[in-house]
């Protein structure tokens, strides 16, 4: 079994390849690049005391951040992570109605992260749940708050 850096890495990578954009999706913004923070840190959020860096971030042509995608291992589904989660959510450009916010979750841990999120007052886009499942890696929407054009 591959340890868990390793996993959650390959995780990030796949998300970011398969969902940013969507493999048929046809409204991908011009010059938005995706950019993915895994073994190598490419681009971070500067808070004055630390950079953090999100699993995925999306940039504008401009190279403003456009949407941000993070990946938790059930253990980062926690009180903890909510000055991070409000960061990322404060950090990411506007869709339609909400801040382009992803949350990635794995299986089961899909209503805690919704309640932190909404009891915390974070606005996000969606929160997804990714799986293991025969070798694939399985992602399935949970709540989508842009539109149901990011509900898959």
């Amino acid at each position: 079994m591959v340890d868990d850096e390793t996993l959650r890495n390959r995780i990030i990578r796949i998300i970011a390849a398969t969902r940013f954009p969507f493999v048929d999706q046809e409204d991908w913004g011009e010059g938005y690049i995706t950019i993915v923070n895994d073994e190598m840190k490419r681009k971070g959020i500067e808070t004055g005391t630390e950079i953090v860096y999100p699993s995925i971030v999306i940039t504008r042509a401009d190279g403003r951040i456009q949407e941000i995608g993070e990946v938790e291992f059930e253990a980062g589904v926690n009180v903890a992570n909510v000055p991070k989660w409000r960061l990322f959510s404060d950090s990411a450009g506007k869709g339609r109605f909400v801040k382009k916010f992803f949350l990635y979750v794995p299986e089961g841990a899909e209503e805690k992260a919704v309640k932190l999120l909404e009891n915390n007052n974070i606005e996000f886009s969606g929160v997804r749940t990714y799986s293991v499942k025969n070798g694939n890696l399985v992602i399935t929407p949970i709540k989508s708050n842009d539109g149901p054009h990011d509900h898959r």
